[in-house]
């Protein structure tokens, strides 16, 4: 792997073609590209292959007979995202401060579109309507169908789940290819220590509590977004603890497996509320405390 980045940076031109071709398919990816430019080489490097980027994209759209302007607005923002990213670790200096930060910047958009703009509902009807016609086609059940319509008042905090793991896989592998290019695994320390700290962790578990109780849109909404918060801290400290007492990599890898399953939900709560117990007792303690 190590080869491979060293190969992508020794060319500024191979990066780009290599954003452009995985921005239709794995978005997370062309963030990570971007977040490593910008890591490398500044901002204004980093703002440069955004713009080329989006601007060869929205080239072949023209040229496939797509939206132009959708393609070039959600193109513009994946490419402007990866260049954040890379622009937050730069000021931050840390993983762990840049992983706050991008959990506190998605909790406030989430406030922002609930407060100003339209609900979760209202912003994806279209695609919720079609998703309702796929299920009459597919002879769902009146009982099926209501539960879906009593599901879409929360729509808009599943998406921003889905936006804030992609955001935090992009910013876990730019970090972990500029590790590999500097020689270092100062990645692999880094996501072990991973935390959402006291400061923010008191409101998350509020918010997680207040979810379980209070049937309002906005508190399920952000409630969800606490949850996979703490996912990624329960998953750090799963590695933590498999790095210290040297367990097998098999041990660790149906996790992951899991997590492609029908039983995805069990295991999102059961690593949230590894993180979120982490937060205020600190589970990994006893690993520093035989070091």
């Amino acid at each position: 792997m190590k080869l491979f980045v060293d190969w992508i940076l020794a060319r500024q031109y191979r990066l780009v073609l290599l954003a452009v071709a995985s921005a239709p398919f794995v978005q997370c990816v062309t963030m990570a590209l971007i977040a490593l430019e910008t890591l490398r080489r500044g901002v204004a490097q980093g703002a440069l292959v955004a713009v080329l980027g989006t601007a060869c994209v929205t080239a072949l759209a023209l040229a496939g007979g797509a939206n132009v302007a959708v393609v070039a607005a959600i193109t513009a923002v994946v490419f402007g995202a990866g260049l954040g990213l890379g622009a937050l670790v730069r000021w931050t200096g840390s993983l762990t401060l840049a992983f706050q930060a991008v959990v506190l910047l998605t909790v406030a958009g989430v406030l922002v579109v609930s407060s100003f703009g339209p609900g979760g509902a209202d912003l994806l009807a279209p695609v919720l309507e079609l998703m309702l016609a796929l299920l009459r086609e597919r002879g769902a059940t009146e009982q099926q169908i209501d539960a879906f319509r009593a599901a879409e008042p929360l729509v808009l905090g599943l998406l921003a789940a889905a936006v804030l793991t992609a955001l935090l896989l992009a910013l876990f592998l730019a970090y972990w290819w500029r590790g590999l290019a500097a020689g270092d695994s100062f990645f692999g320390r880094e996501f072990r220590s991973l935390r959402l700290s006291r400061v923010l962790g008191l409101p998350a578990s509020a918010l997680v509590t207040a979810g379980l109780v209070i049937d309002w849109p906005l508190v399920q909404n952000l409630a969800a977004l606490a949850l996979f918060g703490f996912l990624f801290q329960g998953v750090s400290v799963m590695h933590a603890w498999a790095h210290a007492r040297r367990w097998h990599a098999a041990l660790v890898a149906p996790v992951y497996v899991l997590l492609v399953t029908p039983l995805s939900a069990l295991i999102v709560l059961a690593l949230s509320a590894v993180g979120l117990m982490d937060n205020w007792f600190d589970l990994r303690a006893p690993l520093r405390a035989r070091t």
